[in-house]
């Protein structure tokens, strides 16, 4: 399932800028976060920046496409890997998005707080679909493993897909507010098994 839209793809300068923004706001968040700091932080003026990204919500929106190459193209690529099974590769999914909340400082939440809060119909609507490529991967997975009779419980893939996306939400939250490297590496050593063993409830499944 292939639902990602064709982007132009960023110049080495554009790719560059992304990184120096996301060492921002991994710093202190998207809050403060303004064009006059990321230029500083690549070594630029204002206007230079703006020669390749003209608007802070182009900039943004660059951010986002860096969201969804780091978070939904490698969960893709798990969820079309069949020498998984289909737990295995809900499981995958949920371990990528654990990774990509722990290495970049809750970014995915970030970005939706920053979309939502902006008000901006084309930030919400980047971030939206987004989410809407991340869950149907997911709803996916679960629905076919649901019909080969790899998952054995009788929950809606959607309702799957909302569970096994809101675990690492709420662990970005967590990082965020009460960051607490003990308590992380327990959702991934103790909570993650747990969601699995819940939703693939077949006697006998080891996690």
């Amino acid at each position: 399932m292939n639902t990602t839209v064709k982007r132009n793809s960023p110049t080495i300068r554009q790719e560059e800028i992304i990184d120096r923004t996301l060492e921002l706001v991994r710093e202190s968040g998207l809050g403060g976060l303004t064009t006059r700091k990321i230029a500083e932080r690549v070594g630029f003026t204002e206007a230079a920046l703006f020669r390749h990204y003209r608007t802070k919500q182009t900039l943004l929106l660059g951010l986002m496409d860096r969201l969804e190459a780091m978070l939904v193209a490698p969960i893709r690529a798990i969820a079309d890997d069949e020498a998984l099974s289909f737990p295995e590769r809900l499981e995958g999914m949920v371990r990528h998005h654990t990774k990509v909340v722990r290495e970049y400082d809750s970014l995915p939440i970030l970005l939706l707080a920053e979309a939502s809060a902006s008000g901006d119909p084309v930030l919400v609507d980047r971030m939206r679909l987004v989410f809407r490529h991340y869950l149907s991967l997911l709803e996916g997975v679960a629905e076919e493993g649901q019909a080969r009779g790899e998952l054995t419980n009788s929950v809606r893939p959607d309702c799957m897909a909302l569970l096994l996306l809101g675990a690492p939400a709420a662990l970005a939250i967590r990082h965020r507010l009460l960051p607490d490297e003990t308590a992380e590496d327990r959702f991934e050593a103790d909570l993650i098994p747990f969601l699995m063993t819940t939703i693939d409830s077949r006697e006998g499944r080891t996690t």
